[in-house]
Formats: C-alpha cells, sequence, structure tokens
C-alpha cells in the first residue's frame, strides 16, 4: 500500500511541509528552518503543490541527530570576498602611476620649474604680496596665463594625495576581516611610504626656507 503524505504547518517558523505517514506522531527536520519538530497523526493543510519533504532524523528517538546542512554559498562568498581590500590597493597602484606621471612631467619641465621656483624664493624685505607679484609676472611671460603643464602637475598632485587618502582609509577598514588582508597591507605600506616620503620633503624645504632667511 503506497504512504501517503502528511502536510502539515511547521510549529517553529510555520512554513508548509509534509512527510510520508510512517513518519507520524515522530520527530523530522524542517526543509527550512531546521527545527526538530514532530509530525502529527493526519495532514492538517489542503492539497497543497510543492511542499518541501521534511527530512527524517537519523538515528532512534532521543539519540537523533540533524543532518548535516550544505555549506552555503552565500556565506562562502561573504568569508571570502574583502572588497574593501581590493579597493585599497586599486586605490594605491592609481596614486602610484599619477605619481610616476609627476615625475615625468617634472623631468620634462624641469627648466620651466626651476625659473619659477626662483620666482617664488624668499627674499630679504619681500612679503607675501611681493611673491604673489612675482608669480604673476612669470604668467604674464608665459603668455598671460598659467601654463598647461603646471595645472597637470596641480591636478594629478590632488588627485594623487586623494587616492592617497582613500586608500588609507580603506586599507585600516579592510584589515578587519582576514580575506584578502595582504592587499590592504600593501596599499597601506605604499601610502605610508608616500606620505613619510612628503613629509621628508617637506621638512627640507622648510629648513631650506629658514636657512636662507
Amino acid at each position: 500500500m503506497p504512504s501517503m503524505a502528511i502536510r502539515f504547518q511547521c510549529a517553529a517558523c510555520s512554513q508548509p511541509i509534509e512527510v510520508d505517514d510512517e513518519w507520524a506522531q515522530r520527530a523530522v527536520a524542517c526543509p527550512y528552518c531546521r527545527k526538530t519538530i514532530t509530525a502529527p497523526s493526519e495532514s492538517t493543510l489542503g492539497d497543497l503543490t510543492r511542499i518541501p519533504m521534511a527530512s527524517p532524523l537519523i538515528g532512534g528517538e532521543g539519540t537523533a541527530t540533524l543532518p548535516t546542512p550544505g555549506v552555503s554559498t552565500y556565506a562562502l562568498q561573504t568569508t571570502n570576498s574583502n572588497p574593501l581590500a581590493v579597493a585599497a590597493f586599486v586605490l594605491a597602484a592609481v596614486m602610484v602611476l599619477l605619481l610616476l606621471a609627476m615625475a615625468m612631467l617634472t623631468a620634462s619641465h624641469a627648466l620651466d620649474l626651476e625659473q619659477l621656483q626662483k620666482e617664488l624664493q624668499p627674499k630679504p624685505g619681500m612679503d607675501a604680496g611681493s611673491q604673489v607679484r612675482g608669480m604673476l609676472e612669470y604668467f604674464d611671460a608665459q603668455g598671460g596665463r598659467v601654463p598647461a603643464w603646471l595645472m597637470a602637475l596641480g591636478v594629478l598632485q590632488i588627485t594623487a594625495m586623494a587616492a592617497c587618502a582613500a586608500a588609507i582609509v580603506c586599507g585600516l577598514l579592510a584589515l578587519k576581516r582576514p580575506a584578502r588582508r595582504p592587499l590592504a597591507v600593501i596599499a597601506l605600506v605604499s601610502c605610508g611610504c608616500v606620505v613619510l616620503l612628503f613629509c621628508v620633503d617637506l621638512a627640507a624645504m622648510l629648513a631650506g626656507i629658514g636657512i636662507r632667511r
């Protein structure tokens, strides 16, 4: 005689499920919430289609154990993902590329940059207004406008600094997750070296100004 299906709602999550009638009044595992429930002696739901089958518990009553649930694909993706580490690494790489572009642009306009620095060097009795006038005179000599290479150099510098700051923030946040942590460490080390070089260069420039005064 074929077995009949007992259809009922899970006492834990209220989802409709079914079991074979041979499991009436016995413990089963809900396919939705994985809770251990007791199947009723007869159906309490109508003829519904596509109701998941509850899993009979392995072993006898009292020693029953739930079947081992499969590992969720979403859980694996969440564990192995660390988008902040990837973002930090990409931002650090962009920063390095921008710094290389700045170095190439500076090398190609070394003479123009040296002349501009001479115009801006503080002289005895020279105030801030005199420095501004000297810069304006330099721009007048270049056709009355800021040279394109100088504007490009400023844009590259600002963008590189923004990328460095964003990489540091993302890298520090990414360290909280173990996945892809080396990418975050590489990004932080790269940004740290750039910040250190910038501080050394700034200190040397300030020291030079103090000596000239």
